[in-house]
């Protein structure tokens, strides 16, 4: 009798975790390799950074000043591939009058929306935007405009650029561009909360 007892009340005992560990049971997936079983699990990509030399004092300079104009220049950036998604979306099945109106009213609506603005920045804020654009919108800023307001603006604006010293049709390639590589570092940085 004293066995039954003993064996109930080891039973109540361990019965809550008994429980317990039921309900934490996880499944894994596995392969067998060899009669032996494997598991298999599965990681989060991982960004891998080159290796960065010690900086010069001028290359940190340069370096400090590209932050500061990426970090000023890709909101405006990635508002340009919104609004020139939401305009490409509103094009279709267009006539071309009006796609012609409804692209003056699109230049209204930026002109107004970002033009103080985009005139406070500076001369190099200005060529990292032109990056940004064709980075996020996968054309330069010339095929835009061509394609948005005809050919005789994007050729006034390029000869205009061109005085200044912008070029419409730069190209973002951060394969064979160092500078490109590193605004490209800032936005993974930016969109990662880093800095």
């Amino acid at each position: 009798m004293k066995k039954i007892h003993l064996i109930i009340i080891t039973f109540f005992f361990l019965l809550p975790f008994i429980g317990f560990s039921q309900k934490d049971r996880l499944i894994r997936f596995a392969t067998i390799i060899n009669g032996d079983t494997i598991p298999i699990g599965y990681l989060k990509g991982v960004e891998i950074m080159g290796y960065v030399s010690p900086l010069t004092e001028q290359e940190k300079i340069k370096y400090a000043k590209l932050i500061r104009n990426v970090k000023k220049t890709y909101p405006y950036a990635k508002e340009a591939g919104k609004l020139l998604d939401s305009y490409s979306y509103a094009l279709i099945g267009k006539t071309d009058k009006q796609k012609k109106k409804l692209m003056k009213q699109a230049e209204d609506e930026i002109n107004m929306k970002f033009s103080k603005s985009l005139k406070r920045l500076s001369f190099s804020q200005g060529k990292v935007l032109i990056r940004l654009i064709d980075r996020q919108t996968g054309s330069d800023s010339y095929t835009l405009v061509k394609e948005l307001r005809g050919s005789f603006r994007a050729f006034f604006y390029q000869s205009l650029g061109k005085l200044f010293g912008y070029n419409l049709r730069t190209k973002f390639d951060p394969k064979n561009n160092s500078e490109d590589r590193m605004i490209e570092k800032i936005i993974f940085a930016i969109e990662t909360k880093r800095i």
